[in-house]
Parts: structure tokens; sequence; C-alpha cells
């Protein structure tokens, strides 16, 4: 079994489901979606046009969240809880909200100008970073390696590339990050280090 997984090496949705790959072989397509042609490329695959995707022989799963639930069910990688889910659930927020951020500034928005969408992708980052603060990094579950960790790692690692956030005021998220960074599925897809 071979599995192939298209995206963007920057991604963080692609980059956690590459990590949650990490011992299970796999092909990576690597796709600039911004690109016309690599963008009707993934259209093919994925009508509602994102990435990752994930192709197991007949089946195609369009989605990242949905890519690790199956492939969890598959190879049993991960115990998961609702609080998990919940903790996931705001950082997929985190994702969802530095993307838009990602997708005005590239589109030439000012996104330092006080519009009410810009601010609520702002305040929604800023919220989930606090939740996070006090509800993951305080606790021991944050010593874990698990799929709570691999997403988190691939939002800070994104967050300080696309320069949307430098922590300087959440200190302890590159602490959790310091915690990991040695691990070699970390540093083989930082997106920061290619």
């Amino acid at each position: 079994m071979s599995y192939i997984v298209i995206g963007s090496a920057p991604s963080p949705f692609v980059r956690k489901i590459r990590m949650v790959l990490e011992s299970i072989p796999y092909e990576f397509r690597e796709l600039n979606i911004y690109d016309g042609v690599d963008g009707v490329e993934l259209n093919k695959v994925n009508p509602i046009n994102q990435i990752p995707v994930l192709i197991d022989d007949e089946k195609t799963i369009w989605d990242s969240r949905q890519i690790f639930q199956y492939l969890n069910q598959k190879h049993n990688l991960f115990s998961q809880n609702w609080e998990d889910e919940n903790l996931i659930t705001a950082i997929d927020g985190l994702m969802n909200a530095g993307v838009a951020l990602l997708l005005m500034k590239r589109s030439g928005m000012n996104i330092n100008e006080p519009y009410m969408y810009v601010q609520r992708q702002k305040d929604r980052i800023e919220s989930v970073l606090e939740y996070l603060s006090k509800n993951y990094l305080k606790t021991e579950k944050s010593q874990h390696w698990n799929f709570v960790s691999i997403s988190l790692i691939s939002f800070i690692d994104w967050a300080i590339l696309r320069e949307l956030e430098n922590f300087s005021n959440f200190p302890e998220f590159l602490e959790f990050h310091n915690r990991f960074q040695d691990k070699p599925i970390v540093k083989s897809t930082n997106p920061r280090a290619i």
C-alpha cells in the first residue's frame, strides 16, 4: 500500500499529514496551487480546490481532518478524545484565519486597515492563541507527540514563515516548538528550512 499526498510543502494543513505519515510510505506530489496549471490539476482531484488531498487506490479524501481520521482508523496512530478534537479544531481555526489573512495580503489588501473581515481573523487568532496557552501549553498534554502537537508545530512554523505571527506575546509557543524541533520528521518537513 502506498498513499499519494497532493499539496504544497509550506502548507500547514499538508505538513501535518506528512508528519502523521512519518513511518508510512507515501508519494508526495507537490503543487503550486496559485499557478494556473497546478490549480487546474488540483481541481481535477478535488472539487473544493484545497490541499491536502490523499489518494489511496480508488479513494480520494479532500480535507486534512478527514485524511487524519482515515489514516488513524487504518493505522491506529494516535488515541484521540473529545478534548483533543476541540484542540485540533482550535488549531485548524488558527490555520484558516492565517490563510485568509495571507490570501488577502497577497491580493493587495492592506491587512492593517480596520476591515471587519480582517479584524475577525486577527481576533480569532488572538483568542485561540490565548486559549491554547492556558488550556494546552500549560498542561501535561503538551509534553506528548500526537496529532495535537503535530498540528500546532505546523501552525507555528507556517505563521513565522508567512510573517503572520512572531509569538513575541506568546513565548510559550516557541518553548513548545523547541521541545520537538529536533525530531527528524519536524526537521525534514519544516517550511522555513525549504
